[in-house]
């Protein structure tokens, strides 16, 4: 274990739902790029950039946030699972890597990278409950298996997911380096668990997009769905009118409009977007953090789509180095090459897919 930091932190807890997630559809308000800990667009809980111990464990960003998994190897999580066909050890090994890459991909749209990245940590033991919720002693995110779950029972042939954080208030620095960041807290540990019924037969690429949501949540973001999370959906400029404003204006990218130094002074507001059409159900609307997952994304290897950057960016803001123009004479052109360097307790609801159709 590394030696970090130890910083002073309030402890003071409560209590959230975070998300659970099926295939199908909800007649429901739903909102998006939900976090948890704000109060409006100040706060949140996230993971600290600083060094940090919490318990005695490292928890921070600091050298990435570590993952292990339920039986200590690749081969032992994926053969608790029932499969269409069979991946091959090298095969699920990638899927998971992907699918905890997938957030540290550079935003097609607006440019921003990130300062998230993960590491295995296979050696460190799991610690769950045998049953979803969280403990978070292990690694920082543990993935886990359950026949028998927050949100589902033994016999459910479901392909679910449920992930669950305790978090703690406090001020955090920010990946920006915005130090005393207050309103909000620090995330100290987050557990993963996937239903395993044997009836809950997976895809290996619907098994990597349920995990790439799921691994949404440990990072503290939450489900989009009003009846989920009321109230705390965070966009520039939503307009249900029409079908055509929503498409519009929820796939339309604001993750540049975030104040890296200072997220809560964005230009930005909270909206109730319908989970309807127009609104969330609206064709061509596909958000990675819907609790029902659409379909459209199954298989795609970039699965966050802009409102989910927007999330990324809220949480964990990315400075864009400033370019530096190249000096050049009449006599010659000198490149010049610089060298860069790449206890609140909240469980979500069960993850799943939802499928799109033009009605």
């Amino acid at each position: 274990m590394l030696n970090k930091v130890v910083k002073k932190f309030s402890i003071a807890t409560a209590s959230a739902v975070l998300s659970c997630a099926t295939i199908g559809t909800n007649p429901l308000p739903s909102k998006a790029a939900v976090i948890f800990g704000n109060d409006g667009l100040s706060g949140g809980f996230r993971w600290d950039a600083d060094p940090r111990i919490l318990n005695g464990n490292e928890r921070s960003l600091d050298g990435g946030l570590r993952y292990s998994l339920q039986g200590g190897s690749y081969q032992a999580y994926r053969d608790l699972f029932s499969w269409n066909v069979l991946p091959s050890v090298s095969e699920f090994q990638n899927a998971i890597e992907n699918a905890f890459n997938a957030w540290t991909l550079v935003d097609p749209v607006s440019g921003l990278g990130t300062d998230l990245f993960f590491v295995a940590d296979l050696e460190t033991e799991v610690v769950g409950t045998g049953r979803g919720g969280v403990n978070t002693a292990g690694a920082e995110i543990d993935l886990l298996a359950a026949i028998d779950g927050t949100f589902w029972n033994p016999g459910d042939s479901g392909q679910r997911g449920e992930a669950f954080f305790r978090a703690y208030f406090g001020d955090v620095t920010l990946t920006s380096g915005t130090t005393d960041y207050s309103g909000g807290g620090v995330i100290s540990g987050a557990d993963i668990t996937l239903n395993n019924n044997p009836g809950a037969v997976y895809s290996l690429d619907f098994f990597q997009l349920l995990l790439t949501h799921e691994i949404g949540h440990a990072i503290g973001l939450g489900d989009v769905e009003f009846n989920i999370n009321p109230g705390v959906f965070i966009d520039d400029n939503f307009d249900g009118s029409s079908s055509e404003t929503a498409l519009a204006t929820l796939t339309n990218s604001w993750a540049g409009l975030v104040d890296p130094f200072n997220p809560a002074a964005s230009p930005l507001s909270l909206f109730d977007v319908p989970n309807a059409d127009p609104g969330i159900d609206t064709f061509g609307v596909d958000i990675l953090m819907e609790s029902f997952i659409p379909s459209a994304l199954i298989g795609d290897p970039s699965p966050l789509r802009n409102d989910d950057y927007g999330g990324r960016q809220f949480l964990y803001p990315f400075v864009q180095a400033a370019s530096v123009p190249e000096p050049t004479s009449t006599l010659a052109l000198i490149v010049i090459a610089g060298l860069g360097t790449g206890s609140t307790l909240l469980n979500k609801r069960v993850s799943s897919r939802k499928e799109e159709s033009n009605n």
